[in-house]
């Protein structure tokens, strides 16, 4: 039996009306129960749609939350996939400077080398130019005429003396 204002209203008590009953007394106890009855309905009519309301908007909560999460795993997947660009994206740049570097490297060794063997040429050729001045000299100290070695310091020709202290000048002109 469901209590609504129907109920209510079927409610009446032949007996109030009786010679001992005051009937006014029991009308208005049954009216006031009656106003009350039919606030409460009122109020739970009134909350019944507030409940609909609320459950209303958990759904769209719900839904506001599914997308919100759908959102959260684009922008996370997206980011993922620009960090791994920029990550490939800086090692191809680093594979490039290596390269550029190695490149350098190689081309500062080959100058090297190039500038090290032009001076070992010149080295060399300064030893043979110095080796056949020191030959030079030293034929120039001996007579052309072979077995004709000078006896002592004063059958030694005059020039001979002036090339010594030539050479002593210059070694130690060298040596300083």
């Amino acid at each position: 039996m469901a209590l609504d204002q129907e109920y209510f209203d079927s409610i009446h008590i032949d007996i109030v009306k009786k010679k001992y009953y005051n009937a006014n007394k029991v009308e208005a106890v049954f009216a006031d129960i009656r106003k009350q009855a039919q606030e409460l309905m009122e109020e739970n009519a009134r909350l019944r749609e507030q409940l609909q309301g609320v459950g209303s908007r958990k759904a769209e909560l719900g839904e506001a939350v599914f997308s919100a999460q759908e959102l959260y795993r684009d922008i996370i997947e997206k980011a993922n996939r620009r960090a791994a660009a920029i990550v490939a994206e800086a090692e191809q740049k680093r594979l490039a400077i290596d390269g550029e570097n190695q490149r350098q490297q190689d081309y500062s060794v080959q100058k090297v080398e190039q500038c090290f063997d032009r001076v070992r040429r010149q080295q060399q050729a300064a030893m043979d130019t110095l080796n056949a001045a020191w030959q030079d000299f030293l034929c120039g100290l001996y007579p052309d005429e072979p077995g004709a070695a000078p006896e002592s310091d004063s059958d030694l020709p005059e020039d001979l003396s002036e090339k010594v202290d030539a050479i002593a000048r210059e070694l130690f002109a060298l040596e300083n």
